[in-house]
């Protein structure tokens, strides 16, 4: 997952930052990052004993504390969520897309 950070010394412009979004996208990939995002979240879940499914109804109901890691977890859980159903819905219009092509030709 491709990531940008700065600090008072290398803070970019406005132009810049833009510039660095738009390439950082343009490199990025959906399924790299899923895996990315489903390596730090098994060693989350091995660290607490408990899957990020069960975390996530915990954290909802206010039993996690809101400690960094925690607070860390939830943004990764939600993140990989978030991405998981849009490669989903992707995969599944493209396989819609070509299952119409094929019956029209």
């Amino acid at each position: 997952m491709p990531k940008l950070s700065f600090t008072s010394e290398n803070m970019p412009t406005p132009e810049e930052l833009q510039h660095m979004l738009a390439e950082a996208m343009a490199k990025s990939n959906p399924l790299d990052e899923l895996l990315e995002l489903t390596g730090e979240l098994r060693e989350l879940e091995q660290k607490y004993g408990m899957t990020s499914a069960e975390f996530c109804h915990k954290y909802e109901r206010g039993e996690m504390g809101d400690d960094a890691e925690i607070m860390h977890w939830a943004a990764t859980y939600h993140t990989f969520v978030e991405l998981k159903t849009r490669v989903e819905t992707a995969l599944m219009r493209e396989a819609v897309y070509r299952e119409m092509e094929l019956a029209a030709s």
